[in-house]
């Protein structure tokens, strides 16, 4: 039987008895999943995804730093702006080799790391953005299974750049074969959307800074990190969470 691709343009229309046997993959393009994946390019260790500020700053705490293990830096957002006492914000930018490199980093989101939980259930849970979809589809291929691509949005609200992200991956898997992409109403709606912007690069962009995220990015001063996140196929390498551990770390 071919498997299923399934499109979440929210994460609560994921129901969790269904991920079981599958993979599902957490989108949120502006910007945790284009952060979450430039850090681990940059050579960091692992990231600890936690879903509130109180929650990051204890598990920091209780962290016992060594010659072998420094102290893990805290990094993330509440309203698109780095959180009072943090090491980093959520600009992908900032995850440097220098800054990031061979750390553990604890990292919370507004919307992406909440988002993340609600992929649990599934067999696998992977991280993906627009500079990784041909590594994220590559695994996709490689596992065979029913996939659901979860959208994070933005408080609650459907995003574009998610959709539009989702509708990429979904125009990889069904330019390849092997997945069903035609049964999920809300699957054909977002690669469908995508293929209409897809020809140009600057729709594309522009698409990403009218989007709910984007605007709320640019009035914050970040237009450099939705041009960033718009840029395809940048890092070959797939972030996979870890259920078990709560930790996320490029898949081998």
């Amino acid at each position: 039987m071919t498997p299923l691709l399934t499109i979440h343009l929210l994460p609560t229309s994921v129901v969790s008895a269904r991920l079981a046997g599958t993979v599902a993959v957490m989108i949120d393009v502006l910007r945790a999943s284009t952060t979450v994946t430039h850090a681990l390019a940059a050579g960091c260790e692992s990231i600890r995804p936690c879903r509130d500020v109180e929650q990051a700053r204890e598990l920091a705490t209780r962290s016992s730093p060594c010659q072998d293990n420094p102290t893990p830096l805290l990094a993330g957002e509440r309203g698109g702006t780095r959180i009072d006492g943090f090491d980093l914000d959520n600009s992908p930018s900032g995850y440097t080799p220098t800054t990031v490199g061979g750390r553990t980093i604890i990292f919370t989101t507004t919307n992406g790391t909440s988002a993340l939980e609600n992929c649990r259930p599934a067999d696998m849970v992977l991280v993906a953005a627009f500079c990784n979809i041909r590594a994220v589809a590559d695994t996709l291929v490689q596992r065979g299974q029913p996939v659901h691509l979860v959208c994070a949005g933005t408080d609650g609200e459907i995003t574009a750049e998610d959709c539009l992200c989702a509708g990429a991956i979904g125009l990889e898997l069904q330019n390849r074969g092997g997945f069903d992409t035609h049964s999920h109403d809300a699957t054909r709606f977002a690669i469908s959307h995508y293929q209409r912007v897809a020809q140009d690069s600057g729709q594309l962009l522009a698409e990403l800074r009218n989007s709910h995220g984007g605007r709320n990015l640019r009035k914050l001063g970040f237009d450099d990190d939705i041009a960033l996140a718009a840029r395809h196929d940048t890092v070959d390498l797939v972030p996979a969470f870890d259920t078990h551990s709560s930790t996320i770390r490029a898949l081998a």
